[in-house]
């Protein structure tokens, strides 16, 4: 019995020991929502959660202020989607062949052959090295993995992109562009993303034959706890001792309007003392894998076998995108892209990078081979117009001068960027292309005239002008020049009167405008006495505001001002000179004959009156 003594006490101890563990986590996260709220809460598990929890939640406990509550864990399995969605769109597909169809329904028809009937097939000549097709989810719904069957080793892909979107427009990158060796079947993993649709894009040799696809849901769960106003909650999981805890969770509702918490960054727990992991190591800086010689390069705390950045510090192991690229060496923080592909090696990971210089990155951009900020893409195919080549020359649609036929040698005679396989008016340039008549033949060609010369090289669209002469050498035709002389392209009138500014005469002194030096007020015989070449009757000598034509007083100023109701220059004895420069204003005779001649025949007539009391007897 004393033997034994020692055994038993040891067999107590660990019982203890693991009773003590089953309380015990690996991590744990803060549970974070508002603190006023009371009631039932809805708490999702994100990827961290879910990779490291027991496959039943029955490791999973929540703490309020450091004393355990009750919790139900809620998992949802994985499940195959594929077959129970619906493919809306493809690129291309083969045109039926002796009643054998390739339409792209077939990936979902069950039939995993290569049967007839049984495989999608695309057009190569529409997709020569590319091609696409859309999944529409029953809803949606977190996905991270699709399997592809592919039974034609000849007419199999090389490289997959995964996109995603929820109104199938506006597409998000999920997987970018990675090559996958050859084979029947191959299971392509990405982050799990949830989304309504999911775009699959194919690089190919010679064709493409795909058999089936499936697509899986991502394995998901939620926790509900009941919450206490003011209180904090850690949620703890990833101990593999953990065995199902009987809590009453009669409580526990939820309904469309229970909240659903986030949860903040992993934390290892250093008071975990098991090796989950089986590695020699109790006080684990990787619990969850293997390593007993608990390498740690960066001295992070994190083992290498477990770190997410091995090379660089982050003990918190943030991983924005969840991407399983920590932050801190995540050439591209903000989006997914688990292979850190960065094919012009300039540290920023092609997911985040512009290669075109656009402004789109290239997770987004439907051409990232040439720049296309507005994104054009006329046939909503998910390939830019920009990298297209709509009439199959080897021209793509970005530099193409001519979309619509094919011209692999981009042939512009008239130099109007529009090349000659479909200018309709090949010599003449008419970058606008118009065709008023629809006839088929650009205006620039027509001849509006009819004097059998093309508009374009017509002087004189309006008017007949077979010999095309232009005395002035204006390009202006003399038979619709309005001012044939004189050389005027621009053709201005002013007065409409159909002669040219240029060669019209104003003010009708007989000197027509370009040699009038007063164009606005007639001056027949051109007066200029300070040789100025501006004509006397256009200065203002005494600069008082008044032309010299209109100024009663040239070298004196004397402007205008308001008087009674006129605004006139001053003249007081209205003798036509201007009160600055007459001398005689007080003469109210001055200037005024109907008064001299009053005056006169007044005194004649007294003198004779005179002259007859005189002579008349006494």
């Amino acid at each position: 019995m004393k033997k034994s003594l020692p055994f038993i006490l040891i067999a107590i101890v660990l019982s203890i020991c693991v009773l003590a563990a089953d309380d015990e986590a690996l991590y744990y996260k803060a549970i974070n929502f508002p603190s006023s709220f009371e009631g039932p809460v809805i708490v999702p598990f994100d990827s961290k959660v879910l990779n490291s929890m027991k496959s039943d939640g029955s490791d999973i406990r929540i703490t309020q202020d450091s004393a355990q509550i009750p919790v139900k864990v809620i998992i949802t399995p994985i499940e195959e989607l594929a077959h129970k969605s619906a493919v809306t769109q493809a690129s291309s597909t083969r045109a039926q062949f002796r009643g054998v169809s390739y339409d792209p329904s077939n990936l979902i028809n069950g039939d995993y052959s290569s049967n007839d009937n049984a495989y999608f097939q695309i057009d190569a000549v529409k997709d020569p090295n590319y091609a696409w097709i859309v999944f529409s989810l029953p809803q949606k719904t977190l996905t991270d993995s699709i399997k592809v069957w592919s039974s034609d080793t000849d007419f199999t892909w090389t490289d997959i992109q995964v996109e995603g979107s929820n109104d199938n427009e506006k597409w998000d990158m999920v997987k970018s562009k990675t090559a996958y060796s050859a084979s029947s079947e191959r299971t392509i993993t990405y982050p799990p993303v949830e989304y309504k649709y999911l775009k699959f894009s194919f690089w190919h040799t010679q064709s493409l034959v795909l058999n089936e696809i499936e697509i899986y849901g991502a394995y998901t769960a939620h926790a509900v706890f009941l919450a206490s106003k003011g209180k904090s909650y850690l949620l703890h999981y990833a101990n593999p001792f953990s065995t199902q805890p009987s809590y009453d969770t009669s409580a526990l509702y939820t309904s469309s309007s229970t909240p659903k918490a986030t949860l903040g960054p992993q934390v290892y727990n250093k008071a975990y003392l098991q090796d989950a992991d089986s590695d020699g190591s109790t006080n684990d800086n990787c619990p969850s894998l293997p390593n007993p010689d608990q390498a740690d390069s960066d001295s992070d705390g994190i083992g290498d076998a477990c770190d997410n950045c091995p090379s660089m510090p982050n003990s918190n192991q943030g991983d924005a995108d969840n991407d399983g690229k920590g932050d801190s060496c995540d050439n591209c923080i903000s989006y997914p892209n688990p292979d850190q592909y960065d094919d012009d090696f300039n540290n920023k990971g092609y997911a985040c990078d512009d290669m075109d210089g656009d402004g789109v990155i290239n997770s987004y951009d439907n051409c990232v081979s040439a720049s296309n900020s507005n994104q054009a893409d006329k046939d909503r195919n998910g390939v830019g117009d920009a990298c297209e080549d709509a009439d199959k020359d080897g021209i793509s649609f970005s530099k193409d001068n001519c979309l619509s036929k094919p011209n692999p040698d981009q042939a512009d005679s008239d130099q109007d960027h529009i090349g000659d396989s479909c200018d309709n008016c090949r010599l003449g340039a008419n970058s606008n292309q118009f065709d008023r008549d629809s006839d088929g033949t650009g205006d620039a060609c027509e001849d509006a005239d009819s004097d059998s010369i093309e508009d374009y090289r017509d002087n004189c669209l309006s008017t007949s002008n077979q010999p095309q002469s232009d005395q002035d050498a204006d390009g202006v035709g003399d038979s619709c020049d309005n001012c044939v002389s004189v050389r005027n392209p621009e053709q201005t009138d002013m007065d409409r009167n159909s002669k040219g500014d240029i060669c019209d005469d104003n003010d009708n002194d007989g000197i027509i405008n370009p040699n009038d030096n007063c164009p606005s007020l007639s001056n027949p015989k051109q007066e200029d006495q300070n040789n100025n070449g501006a004509g006397d009757a256009c200065e203002d000598f005494d600069n008082d505001g008044v032309l010299n034509a209109e100024d009663n007083c040239l070298y004196e100023s004397n402007p205008k001002q308001y008087i009674g109701n006129e605004y006139l220059q001053g003249d007081r004895d209205r003798d036509g000179k201007g009160d600055s420069c007459d001398g005689k204003d007080s003469r109210w005779t001055e200037n005024k004959p109907v008064i001299w001649g009053l005056l006169i025949a007044t005194i004649l007539i007294v003198g004779f009156l005179a002259i007859r009391l005189l002579k008349k007897p006494m």
